[in-house]
């Protein structure tokens, strides 16, 4: 199940997680789900947060509200994404990302 108690201004967010889903290689509607799922998921899901609340800038209580989670959550994706940006190329992987998210909502949401 898709959740987001604010798909209206959840266009940001939105974005991030289509990018991190893609960059993850697994499908929007499993890193949107409800629950947990399997590791993977929750992997690109952290990602996605910290897409939203790093690359773009969003709070991370928007980040929770948006992807249906509470704000303690957001803060421990990022930490999470943050300790491994000190792997090598992994740093300049989610750089990438950043960049493409923010080009991608600066051409209205759309990444091709």
């Amino acid at each position: 199940m898709i959740r987001s108690p604010d798909p209206a201004g959840a266009g940001p967010c939105l974005v991030a997680a289509r990018f991190a889903a893609e960059a993850v290689q697994v499908p929007f509607d499993a890193l949107m789900h409800e629950g947990r799922r399997d590791r993977r998921c929750s992997s690109a899901r952290a990602l996605a947060m910290y897409l939203a609340h790093v690359g773009l800038g969003l709070s991370m209580s928007r980040v929770a509200r948006d992807f249906g989670r509470h704000r303690s959550t957001v803060a421990h994706a990022c930490r999470m994404i943050e300790e491994r940006r000190e792997v090598a190329g992994w740093n300049d992987h989610v750089a990438a990302l950043e960049d493409e998210v923010r080009g991608a909502l600066a051409r209205g949401g759309v990444h091709g």
